[in-house]
């Protein structure tokens, strides 16, 4: 009776050795999925960057909001929670092309906001506090027609404290991501909406901006 070959030991030591390094390469794969989801697309500025990828058409997301009468006379903003519709955005101009309409506005532009409509960036200010409004949304979704909306365009911004007025006064695409001036509250315009650039991008990754700068034409102001 023949004796039986006896199993080489080779292979199991060569997998003991190469299981820790599977294991490394695997929890740093999932390691780096987490960081990207938590650390980058959860910020307003790259939640812009990674926008969807197929544009649709502008739904009216308004899901109870009420505007707010004109009132004779603005003592204070009314108190806010972040992450809560307090306004609803409607753009619009003569001539052809399609009207940005019934976008619910937010405060705060993270990223479930920026899922719902636009977000009011959180360091800017209210209308009617004196100062700059800031709001964003995606351009694959509630800002599609940004890059096309004319100077001299409306934007009429329907708070639950009061309508406010805007008019287009220049339009700028292409602004580079790194050049941040379209976030400063401090700026001279009353309200500037921006996107990502351009909507049509063959699949790249938008590092371009579109920044439409207003000025306050109409609105309640809060009372000095």
């Amino acid at each position: 009776m023949e004796a039986l070959p006896k199993k080489s030991k080779t292979g199991g030591r060569t997998m003991a050795l190469l299981l820790p390094f599977v294991l490394f390469f695997f929890g740093l794969f999932f390691v780096s999925i987490y960081l990207f989801q938590t650390v980058v697309e959860e910020t307003a500025y790259f939640s812009l960057l990674v926008g969807d990828t197929a544009p649709r058409a502008v739904e009216d997301l308004d899901t109870g909001f009420v505007p707010g009468e004109r009132p004779a006379k603005l003592t204070r903003i009314p108190s806010i929670a972040y992450g809560k519709q307090f306004a609803r955005l409607n753009v619009v101009w003569d001539g052809d092309g399609w009207e940005i309409v019934n976008i619910p506005v937010y405060l705060g532009a993270d990223k479930s906001i920026l899922k719902k409509g636009a977000g009011m960036s959180y360091a800017s200010f209210f209308p009617g506090e004196g100062g700059c409004t800031i709001i964003s949304a995606h351009v694959t979704r509630h800002f599609a027609e940004l890059e096309t909306t004319p100077v001299g365009a409306t934007v009429l911004l329907e708070t639950s404290y009061g309508p406010y007025r805007y008019t287009v006064a220049e339009r700028f695409n292409g602004v580079k991501g790194t050049d941040r001036w379209y976030m400063d509250s401090s700026s001279n315009y009353d309200l500037i909406l921006y996107s990502c650039y351009p909507r049509d991008n063959s699949g790249e990754r938008r590092i371009e901006r579109c920044v439409l700068c207003c000025t306050l034409v109409d609105g309640a102001e809060v009372a000095k």
